[in-house]
């Protein structure tokens, strides 16, 4: 039987993990909000590679549509959904005197609420094997600083339903989270910036997309491992900042 497993958001680190775990024999759907054609080229992408992939479209921000994409993509499958990564996010500036009550709900909704209800509802899958969880959290959690505050608050709630699922769904669900830092530039960083800071880190060295590919994967097909977050940060959390990555120059 097939493996099938969601990604949610296939940009950026969610396209590489979809294509690393379709290497390792995942059957997987790519989930858009907007964006089809990015998805269908990943989808592409895979196939090409002798993989098997889909592409499934659902708008984070209506509550009703996420509860319905599990079994929405156990018809595409055929067959139960035993893996999620949790990618899909948004990262709007604002901090602890700027934010709105709008802005910290729309990332309530989708950096939140989204990856809970999917959570629920694949656990909820009658007759399914083992399932596993990965959420995508951030490094920040461990020294937050101002920006980001609607983002960062709630990637707080993620990490705390990440451990409350693990122990809830047990031991049919294991639920487990990776928290990187910058892989990639921020959006609308120029990439000169990043590439300055990146490997300012006590090791040394600038995290990648395939290190975080690595850990993603590691904590989908490890059957001793929930409730786990795994830092990908090179140490960066050992290096509080007061201000985002993005606003340092060099």
């Amino acid at each position: 039987m097939s493996r099938w497993l969601l990604v949610t958001s296939v940009r950026r680190l969610g396209a590489e993990i979809a294509k690393e775990a379709a290497a390792r024999g995942w059957s997987v759907l790519l989930h858009y909000g907007s964006g089809a054609a990015e998805a269908e080229q990943v989808a592409t992408d895979i196939r090409a590679s002798g993989g098997a992939a889909k592409t499934v479209q659902c708008d984070f921000a209506d509550a009703a549509a996420v509860s319905a994409l599990i079994p929405q993509c156990v018809k595409l499958a055929g067959v139960p959904i035993i893996g999620l990564v949790n990618c899909a996010a948004i990262f709007k500036h604002d901090d602890a005197s700027t934010f709105t009550p709008e802005v910290l709900s729309q990332h309530f909704a989708i950096n939140a609420t989204a990856p809970m209800l999917l959570t629920q509802a694949l656990a909820a899958q009658v007759d399914a094997p083992q399932r596993a969880i990965v959420n995508l959290l951030d490094y920040k959690l461990a020294t937050p600083y101002q920006d980001h505050f609607s983002y960062t608050i709630s990637k707080f709630a993620l990490a705390g339903a990440t451990e409350m699922f693990a122990r809830a769904l047990a031991p049919n669900v294991r639920v487990n989270a990776v928290a990187p830092a910058y892989a990639l530039p921020s959006p609308g960083q120029p990439q000169q910036s990043f590439e300055q800071q990146h490997n300012k880190t006590p090791l040394g060295y600038g995290v990648t997309p395939n290190d975080v590919v690595a850990a993603a994967l590691y904590l989908l097909e490890a059957p001793a491992v929930t409730g786990q977050v795994i830092y990908v940060d090179a140490g960066q959390r050992f290096l509080p900042r007061d201000r985002d990555f993005a606003f340092f120059a060099s």
